[in-house]
């Protein structure tokens, strides 16, 4: 009767109201997801570009500033935070590598005989929670 059909529609009308707050909820976390993967990826893309220079480069850091050397001695690449974007330098071209991260942290440290380059990066998220990357690169032509 009608007493039936109002506590039905109350229950399902709660039901839904579930289902649709998880449906937004999953949403929100493959939206997080997503942006922390678009993160990681400019920095891994970031990362190979520097292991293929490193192959044939000597390393200086400077201040928190990763420079590449070649044989000749002319700086092949430069790196560093600025105004908490990683920017590269390469001869005439300067561009930046993060633009849509707010890095908090670029660390950059040689050990192994500076033979292993050691990179920390941190950023905030879009829930602002900081995420850190650390990696480490092999040196492999460290040119005297």
């Amino acid at each position: 009767t009608l007493i039936e059909l109002l506590v039905y529609m109350g229950i399902f009308s709660v039901m839904m109201l579930l289902a649709t707050s998880s449906v937004f909820y999953l949403q929100k976390i493959i939206q997080s997801n997503n942006q922390n993967y678009y993160a990681k990826s400019l920095i891994y893309q970031n990362l190979n570009i520097l292991q293929q220079h490193l192959n044939t480069s000597r390393v200086q850091i400077t201040e928190g500033e990763l420079r590449l050397y070649s044989e000749t001695g002319d700086v092949v690449v430069t790196q560093r935070l600025d105004h908490n974007q990683l920017r590269n330098h390469y001869g005439d071209k300067n561009f930046v590598i993060s633009e849509n991260l707010d890095i908090q942290e670029y660390s950059l440290v040689l050990t192994a005989k500076n033979r292993v380059l050691k990179i920390t990066i941190s950023w905030l998220d879009s829930r602002g929670k900081q995420q850190s990357i650390t990696e480490e690169l092999i040196v492999i032509n460290h040119i005297l």
